[in-house]
């Protein structure tokens, strides 16, 4: 939840007007401020009407704070990304495939090159096409270069081929190169 700049500034003014209330706690609990001043600090509310109007003022202010903060991370979300992308649009409607399908597909294709050891990826839709986000991890002594060439080639041409989606773009990130799995058996003829 990302706040707005309206909304972090009445948090930090919640937060100084809590800071001031626990050091008037700690301050009573210490001993530090005497009863005497407490009261004397009280009766000034009671005596004079224009200190009851203020500390209502205050009170209420603090209220409204509290309850702009409780919703301020609820808002619609405006940047809302499609879950599906057009394939084709005929004169009875579209058709469209959902960036689940898309995102399989694109796994598998990478998994059956035999130097990925794991592959996560990330779609967004657009008005062109697709955006693909390719991160790898594949055998040691690869080389990365040419293997993401080739991948995102391959990718786009795959994708573009059994969909009819246009790919705008394929990033490739190798995040690391783990060792291939060794299982080696040891067998005693005992």
């Amino acid at each position: 939840m990302k706040l707005k700049f309206f909304d972090r500034f009445l948090l930090g003014i919640l937060l100084i007007a809590a800071i001031l209330v626990s050091f008037v706690l700690f301050g009573i609990a210490a001993n530090i401020i005497r009863e005497d001043m407490v009261v004397d600090f009280v009766s000034l509310f009671y005596m004079f009407r224009e200190n009851a109007m203020i500390l209502a003022g205050s009170g209420l202010l603090l209220l409204l704070i509290c309850i702009k903060l409780l919703f301020a991370g609820r808002g619609k979300k405006t940047d809302t990304r499609p879950a599906s992308a057009l394939m084709k649009q005929t004169e009875f409607g579209g058709t469209y495939i959902s960036l689940e399908a898309i995102d399989s597909m694109v796994q598998k294709h990478c998994r059956a090159v035999p130097r990925v050891k794991d592959v996560h990826t990330t779609l967004q839709s657009t008005e062109t096409g697709i955006t693909l986000g390719i991160r790898l991890c594949v055998l040691p002594d690869t080389d990365v270069v040419t293997l993401s060439g080739e991948l995102q080639k391959s990718v786009k041409e795959n994708v573009e081929a059994l969909t009819g989606i246009h790919v705008n773009e394929i990033g490739v990130l190798v995040e690391s190169a783990t060792p291939a799995a060794t299982a080696t058996a040891v067998s005693r003829a005992e």
